[in-house]
């Protein structure tokens, strides 16, 4: 594939887990400096990774290009990496290092190995040895284990979404136990980002506490792998600035809806989605494309995700302790910022404008169950959810539940102004919001 001299850049707050950045090389650069020794091509990926693991991030982008360090730069770096991380868990070693042949630029890929998971670091080096791009994706420690695994109430069956095809998924599927004939059964939908089949946040694992509760109430659970968590590099390798929602999460969705129907302990006339996050504004156009019988919407919008970004950036300014100049001056990089699109690529948001919630949720009879946490600074009670209601006013189809005290997470809140220190590690998904899903799923 041919890298374009283009950028995607993905680590803002609700798309927190991965930096994804192609550029063509620099001119007139300053020399890099700090602790790497750039010249030296066997050792500098692998010395770029461990810069990031020391907190050394000044030392790892004194060889970004310009536009590396206009679009990404030291604190961009940073945020990335410790996103990154915190899903993946605390640095274990180094792998190996990859040479990937490329006719343009010199690619390497170091694997790391950590507590979690294991992650790929993608460097992309222009002719002059300038960093020209980085994509850091996911992998597993181990290879998949398909022995069921025998829990309180029901059985973690082990899956592969898509086995044969292009891009297999690992996944569970929690089948209840001692239930008489054919049971309901929902697909968990991630947010944005790549994501395991827990969608293991902070240390939180939202779909596996989802999936305990509800598959201990009579309800199959099927989790899987996101496409872009167990597939990063060669979902760009194929796609490039090209991939759309639909390739990243729709195609596997309606997968695992058809892997479910054909499955004679599911009800098939009974399968749902429930859509977290960006999974959630995009539950209502799964529903339609994958003739699901409805959907929960959990923490999700009927904005634009240009518009949610946003938000974001000036909620975090709004917090910082800083003077009314740099205030004003971070705020006028975000107005720039959202021009740039937040330097996604203009197909990706594009594409999910195209398909507006409205479109899918004011034209259906399908019943939708949309919750939403007051203490949500990712997407907004007073915004999002409000927002939600007015759409949707007067369809009976349609129900809601807001969650005092709740995150993003759908995990208790412990702070005024909650950030991503809100999200503790070990902290459950609350069971308010999962004992309303179960009557809502029953009852239908």
């Amino acid at each position: 594939m041919r890298i374009e001299p283009k950028r995607w850049v993905i680590g803002v707050v609700m798309v927190v887990s991965a930096s994804l950045a192609f550029a063509g090389c620099g001119s007139g650069e300053p020399e890099p400096s700090g602790s790497i020794d750039w010249n030296n091509k066997d050792q500098r990926a692998a010395q770029f990774v461990l810069a990031l693991v020391d907190g050394d991030y000044a030392a790892a982008a004194s060889g970004f290009d310009t536009d590396m360090r206009k679009a990404l730069g030291t604190f961009g770096l940073q945020r990335a990496w410790e996103a990154t991380v915190k899903q993946a868990g605390g640095f274990l070693e180094i792998v190996g290092t990859e040479i990937l042949p490329h006719e343009q630029y010199e690619i390497y890929e170091v694997t790391s190995r950590h507590e979690l998971s294991g992650v790929k670091t993608r460097i992309v080096f222009s002719t002059d040895g300038r960093v020209a791009g980085l994509f850091f994706s996911y992998v597993d420690n181990d290879d998949w284990d398909m022995t069921p695994v025998v829990k309180e109430g029901y059985t973690d069956i082990p899956i592969i979404l898509g086995e044969g095809g292009d891009y297999p998924l690992n996944g569970w599927l929690s089948m209840p136990d001692g239930v008489l004939g054919a049971v309901p059964a929902v697909v968990l939908v991630h947010g944005s980002g790549p994501s395991d089949k827990n969608e293991t946040i902070s240390g939180i694992t939202v779909f596996a506490d989802i999936a305990d509760y509800l598959a201990k109430h009579g309800v199959a659970v099927l989790r899987y792998d996101k496409r872009t968590y167990a597939h990063g590099s060669k979902v760009v390798e194929q796609y490039g600035d090209q991939l759309t929602v639909k390739e990243e999460t729709i195609d596997d969705a309606v997968a695992a809806k058809n892997l479910l129907a054909a499955d004679v302990r599911i009800d098939s006339a009974r399968i749902y989605v429930v859509g977290h996050s960006l999974g959630g504004m995009l539950a209502p156009r799964i529903v339609a494309e994958g003739d699901f019988a409805g959907a929960v919407i959990m923490a999700g919008s009927p904005r634009s995700l240009i518009d949610i970004i946003e938000d974001q950036n000036r909620y975090f300014i709004a917090l910082m302790d800083i003077s009314e100049a740099e205030r004003d001056r971070l705020l006028a990089e975000v107005e720039q910022a959202r021009k740039d699109r937040f330097t996604l690529p203009a197909v990706y948001i594009e594409e999910m404008d195209a398909h507006p919630v409205a479109d899918y949720l004011t034209t259906t009879n399908k019943p939708f169950l949309i919750l939403q946490g007051s203490k949500d600074f990712q997407v907004y009670a007073d915004v999002d959810f409000v927002a939600f209601q007015q759409m949707t006013a007067g369809q009976a189809n349609v129900s809601y539940g807001l969650y005092e005290g709740l995150t993003h997470l759908f995990t208790k809140s412990t702070m005024d102004q909650p950030t991503l220190d809100d999200y503790l590690p070990g902290s459950t998904v609350d069971p308010a919001p999962l004992a309303d899903i179960v009557a809502w799923l029953l009852a239908h």
